[in-house]
């Protein structure tokens, strides 16, 4: 997916074991969504009520044209912080100077989706206040909700979710209850197992717990159904006062994941610990870098955690999914939730966190290492999936005084993938608060001022990119840091580009394109000038001189295997052959642009290359295409969180627009603009993808 919302989109998780029962809770969910806005599925611990969201959202897929979204909040702890997650989840950055929830409100407003807010209990004002918003906004919007009680939201309806039925043996709906459930799990753990009275009562003894029951099936790999059986009674009364809340089905549940924990060895119980810091899924190394603490002598040891992994997923501590391309992780709210307890009851959350921090702290390093490379779309597919714990490791650093170093390292690392990859707004937020805190003179923090001058220029903060990036120089100069400086002044002629003195910026990407050739970036940074060196050429209609660095800045990219500023050449080189006429060429060598663009998510260069489009569109005298393309080139602006193209001296938008509205007249112009507008980004790229030539311009 490229934008946000697109048809038939969303981004609820793969089911990694079948669905048993609740058709009747599932059906009510369904009406109840038709008659109130929002539902809210009420319930305690372990009952189901996120997987059973998750399968009634999954239901209703074709209700809602622009998508099913899943918001996952056990893991955000602040409350101002909700808009920034929902956002998130629909892939609609944040713009700065405006609130997270008026720039939801204002994309939602036309579409019709439904927003699944899982764990709302620590939050719920939060959500109240949020859901209202934008119900008030998005007259399409529908809301489901879980938590352990409602929101207090106007015309909500609830739904309380309760423990699955404990049919008596031989009677009932078998396929519907408790039974049921032990009985599929179990199968899975012991090829042949067969249903015996047995089950019943121990599911009786369970409650119905959904949660319990599964971590129960799973021990039937080492312990005999009798077992199974006498140990809940034991551990029932052995720990019934841990469900303070006063119901049988919350001991359960507490009990149930209580008697795992007894169950496992004391290296187990240490894993699952510490493997609590992740609130996503994770891979095995991840888990090796977070479970060993090269502090403990009593282990576990490296070449221990895979097998003490493999032993929590047989006893359904930790789930393991098999994503196709590679195996991972993740541990259930409640698990999770025991763990993290007894992590903070061993003293060890602090240490944990920090070896979580390093692991991907040394992920974003190996990404600024190979990002300009062959595997550029790999590796943004890589950090988007784990951004979560990037967030996670960024919110530590930050959180933490004797951290924020290694705070501003990481943000500053993943410049390229805030810059080129759409999250803008994500990255300087991170970037702005690591800078907010003072920092020693060096390349960590000379990086991070240039990488933060990069994202105040794409979101047209102009005046503090110019600062920014002249902050970058004072600082780098001194310290001959010819990497910083190249990119500082790149940033300084990016600025002076964009306010109109051409001249001055071609004079400063030359210094920069220099400055990267003596001993700095001689990778991106080096193709990154020599890219605006040709723009500024292309502006002063030095077109020979234009080209000439183009092809240089093309075979400087495809030495080192990269399509995102080859990408960036073939744009500026598409404008330059619409100056010279050859308006087929330029519309090919746009298209090759947009679909790299498309790949890597680059939002900024994704919008200049429509707004080049529809340049060349109205040059050939395709008006109401020039004009659709003119609208789907601000759905990219507002859907990815980008200040609107400023006016340049070149005047090439305004132009087009101008040129576009006295052929089609104004009535018929804002029709075909708000047909390129209202589109969902997905549709609006394949629009202007469409008809792509198969070879690739030499």
């Amino acid at each position: 997916m490229v934008g946000p919302v697109g048809a038939g989109v969303g981004n609820l998780p793969v089911e990694t074991t079948s669905f048993v029962g609740r058709r009747h809770e599932r059906a009510e969910i369904a009406r109840m969504l038709q008659e109130s806005r929002v539902v809210t599925l009420t319930g305690g611990g372990g009952i189901g009520k996120t997987r059973l969201a998750l399968r009634a959202a999954r239901e209703l897929t074709s209700r809602f044209p622009h998508g099913v979204w899943l918001v996952e909040l056990s893991s955000l702890c602040a409350p101002e912080a909700l808009g920034d997650a929902i956002g998130s989840a629909l892939g609609v950055p944040a713009r700065p100077g405006r609130p997270a929830l008026d720039v939801l409100a204002e994309f939602l407003a036309r579409r019709r989706a439904l927003l699944v807010l899982d764990t709302c209990e620590h939050l719920a004002c939060a959500c109240a206040a949020a859901v209202g918003r934008l119900l008030q906004a998005a007259p399409g919007l529908r809301v489901l909700a879980t938590g352990r009680r409602v929101l207090g939201v106007p015309g909500e309806a609830r739904l309380e979710v309760g423990p699955l039925p404990v049919e008596e043996d031989g009677a009932g709906t078998g396929a519907e209850g408790a039974v049921a459930l032990f009985a599929d799990r179990a199968a899975a753990a012991v090829p042949g197992f067969t249903t015996t009275p047995e089950v019943t009562a121990l599911c009786r003894r369970l409650d119905g717990v959904p949660l319990a029951i599964e971590l129960a099936a799973a021990r039937m790999t080492t312990l005999p159904l009798p077992r199974l059986l006498d140990g809940a009674g034991d551990l029932l009364d052995l720990l019934s006062d841990a469900g303070r809340d006063g119901t049988t089905r919350h001991r359960a549940m507490r009990t149930s994941i209580g008697w795992s924990h007894q169950l496992c060895e004391p290296p187990e119980r240490l894993l699952w610990a510490r493997l609590s810091v992740f609130t996503a899924d994770f891979d095995l190394r991840a888990a090796q870098a977070v479970g060993v603490c090269p502090d403990d002598a009593t282990g576990p040891y490296p070449e221990d955690i895979e097998d003490l992994l493999l032993a929590l997923v047989d006893k359904s501590v930790v789930l393991r999914l098999d994503t196709g391309a590679a195996i991972r992780f993740r541990m259930l709210g409640a698990v999770r939730a025991y763990g993290a307890a007894w992590l903070r009851e061993l003293g060890q959350t602090t240490a944990s966190r920090r070896r979580h921090r390093d692991h991907y702290l040394a992920l974003a390093r190996r990404f600024d290492e190979e990002w300009f490379g062959p595997e550029q779309a790999a590796w943004y597919a890589r950090v988007r999936h784990e951004l979560p714990h990037l967030r996670a490791a960024l919110d530590f650093c930050l959180d933490e005084p004797a951290e924020r170093g290694a705070g501003l390292d990481l943000a500053g690392r993943l410049a390229c993938f805030w810059a080129a990859c759409g999250f803008v707004a994500e990255g300087r937020r991170h970037l702005r608060r690591a800078l907010s805190y003072a920092q020693p003179a060096g390349p960590v923090l000379s990086r991070a001022l240039w990488a933060s001058a990069w994202l105040a220029d794409l979101q047209g903060d102009l005046d503090e990119a110019n600062d920014l990036a002249t902050e970058c120089l004072s600082q780098a100069f001194p310290q001959h840091d010819l990497t910083a400086v190249g990119w500082g002044t790149a940033w300084c002629a990016a600025t002076g580009l964009r306010w109109g003195y051409v001249a001055e910026a071609l004079s400063l990407y030359e210094s920069a394109r220099q400055t990267h050739e003596d001993g700095g970036d001689r990778r991106a940074g080096l193709a990154l000038a020599v890219t605006g060196q040709a723009h500024a050429l292309w502006r002063l209609g030095r077109h020979e001189q234009a080209l000439a660095c183009l092809r240089w800045q093309r075979s400087l990219c495809g030495a080192w295997g990269d399509i995102w500023l080859r990408s960036s050449g073939e744009a500026v080189r598409s404008l330059v052959e619409a100056d010279r006429g050859d308006f087929a060429a330029a519309d090919e060598r746009a298209r090759a642009a947009l679909r790299d663009k498309t790949l890597l998510h680059d939002a900024f260069g994704m919008a200049f290359v429509l707004g080049g489009l529809a340049h060349i569109a109205a040059e050939r005298g395709d008006m109401e295409r020039a004009a659709r393309l003119l609208g789907s080139g601000q759905l990219v602006e507002s859907s990815f969180g980008l200040c609107p193209w400023l006016p340049r001296e070149d005047g090439l938008r305004e132009r087009t627009e101008s040129r576009v509205r006295a052929a089609l007249g104004d009535r018929p112009f804002d029709t075909a603009f708000a047909r390129g507008r209202d589109l969902d980004v997905d549709t609006a790229l394949a629009n202007a993808l469409a008809d792509l030539p198969t070879h690739r311009p030499a």
